[in-house]
């Protein structure tokens, strides 16, 4: 069985012993080395995102989240439109949820360095925040990251609810990049062939250690009504890759391969 199942990964010629958590790692190995050509490895340079999560009192998330809307968004265009941020993202949770941030910023930089211009903004402006905003946050987590994976469709818009998942993953991690490819986009991307989820983006942190997050899976859903259809597309989606072998073999395998931690239902905040 073992065999049938490194050649499904084109791995015939691998001679080990596998049952239980080794079989899995010889499923991935075969998978990263025999899957397709993919765009440069982010990790070969700096990290060029940075993920901000900011925790604020319950008594304060009134006015944190309108000095966002109303100074926080718009300077972040500007940054945006001076050539420092390639991207940005402002989501706001949408429950009261001590355990868990009050808003998170990702802004992504083209280049290395616009990375060095975002370390002059700090100096004035930490973690991207006007001088009200930061008399209104408790704490501030700010974790260097890679875009690891990514995928959206053109129907994303103003009905968007995120879900945005933290991992922490236990094998090393090209294993984990290859369980992502191998296992779960094959799940994300039919998500999005069943209408619900309008984009996904895959991080991973950049020097760990110690870190709220190793991994951290962002789902923009189309809307509410979408997201409430989440646990059918699953089950839809699932269903239907239980034809795929090769990642029926993955998912046949109980190997442990990260811990999920307590997930975010956030809204994107835009600028008044």
């Amino acid at each position: 069985m073992v065999t049938k199942m490194l050649q499904l990964f084109g791995c015939a010629r691998l001679r080990l012993k596998h049952s239980g958590a080794g079989l899995l790692s010889a499923l991935l190995a075969c998978a990263f080395l025999a899957g397709p050509a993919l765009a440069a490895d982010p990790r070969e340079s700096g990290p060029r995102t940075l993920v901000i999560t900011y925790h604020t009192s319950p008594a304060n998330r009134l006015a944190f989240r309108q000095e966002l809307e109303q100074s926080g968004v718009r300077q972040l265009q500007r940054w945006k439109d001076d050539g420092v941020l390639q991207s940005y993202r402002v989501l706001f949770n949408r429950y009261v949820d001590s355990a868990n941030w009050d808003a998170m910023t990702m802004v992504t930089f083209a280049k290395e360095s616009d990375i060095e211009r975002w370390k002059k903004i700090e100096l004035e402006a930490p973690a991207g925040l006007s001088q009200k905003a930061l008399s209104l946050v408790t704490s501030i987590d700010t974790v260097p990251a890679d875009l690891m994976r990514q995928n959206s469709t053109a129907q994303s818009g103003g009905n968007s609810v995120f879900v945005v998942i933290p991992y922490e993953y236990v094998v090393p991690v090209d294993e984990y990049i290859a369980y992502l490819d191998g296992y779960v986009l094959p799940q994300t991307d039919g998500w999005m062939e069943e209408g619900v989820l309008a984009s996904y983006g895959i991080y991973l942190a950049r020097y760990p250690a110690g870190r709220p997050w190793q991994s951290l899976l962002v789902l923009e859903y189309k809307s509410d009504q979408a997201l409430g259809a989440r646990d059918a597309a699953v089950a839809k989606v699932r269903a239907r890759l239980k034809e795929n072998p090769k990642w029926k073999a993955i998912s046949d395998s109980k190997k442990n391969v990260r811990v999920e931690r307590s997930p975010v239902i956030a809204d994107s905040i835009a600028a008044r």
